[in-house]
């Protein structure tokens, strides 16, 4: 019990992406985890719909397709001013491994990242 609520004071002191990473990710609340620029989670899709629905996504946010490479998963964008990188890893066939990342000036965007991530799981 005592390093149990030790940890819980190190981590209300840590503060920021990590206390985030660790309540989201222990699937409290979301199901996928936040990282400095990117949001990945596990998707129940197939390949085909995951990838059509998030070029959907993209190009309903008025976002400009700056390059795709269906055969590794890969989609990059620029959404809002901001470089967004989609990738798609295939972990069975109704199971993907979905991460978005969004990057301005090279500073990262994680609230950008699961907007976007949040609105091609939700997309129906």
């Amino acid at each position: 019990m005592k390093k149990l609520i030790i940890l819980f004071i190190s981590v209300f002191f840590l503060g920021g992406c990590l206390v985030t990473s660790l309540l989201v990710g222990a699937g409290l609340v979301t199901g996928y985890t936040l990282g400095n620029d990117s949001a990945t989670g596990n998707v129940k899709s197939e390949y085909s719909e995951l990838w059509s629905r998030s070029l959907e996504i993209i190009k309903t946010m008025r976002g400009d397709v700056i390059g795709v490479n269906e055969s590794k998963g890969i989609i990059k964008a620029k959404v809002t001013g901001n470089d967004v990188v989609i990738k798609i890893d295939s972990l069975d066939t109704d199971i993907q491994r979905l991460r978005v990342s969004a990057r301005k000036y090279f500073m990262p965007k994680q609230n950008i990242a699961q907007n976007i991530f949040v609105k091609i799981v939700r997309n129906p």
